[in-house]
């Protein structure tokens, strides 16, 4: 599946964009400007399902790496810092992946216009927004 079946091109394209210097990515601000805040829990799932490229449920370092590249084939690679700051945000449990696990939660926090919060479940992960 494409992420522009998923997300506006548009929106993808500014995204991609506004990080293409390396070490300038921030990901709470990338995921605004996709405007995953206003999209349904089941695209959520969608753009999960295609960053997690090798299909196990998780999304690992390795993985966060070419998340970019998820999104747009032209999309660059994160660096190491921008890597290890994103898994950090986003690994709640420190297992070194973002998945999908009954007993796991992890966000991603998205901030709103207000500064509150909205927890949308994503099978047995949330995305707060």
């Amino acid at each position: 599946m494409a992420m522009s079946s998923i997300l506006n091109a548009d929106d993808i394209k500014k995204a991609l964009d506004a990080f293409a210097v390396a070490d300038s990515f921030d990901h709470k601000k990338f995921f605004e400007i996709l405007g995953l805040r206003a999209k349904s829990a089941d695209d959520v799932k969608k753009v999960f399902t295609v960053l997690d490229a090798d299909n196990s449920g998780y999304i690992e370092e390795e993985e966060l790496k070419f998340v970019l590249k998820g999104f747009a084939k032209d999309g660059r690679d994160l660096t190491d810092k921008e890597t290890k700051a994103f898994l950090k945000a986003a690994d709640k449990d420190g297992d070194g992946k973002i998945g999908v696990d009954g007993k796991q939660k992890h966000a991603i926090v998205l901030p709103d216009k207000l500064q509150r919060q909205k927890c949308v479940e994503m099978t047995h992960s949330y995305l707060c927004r």
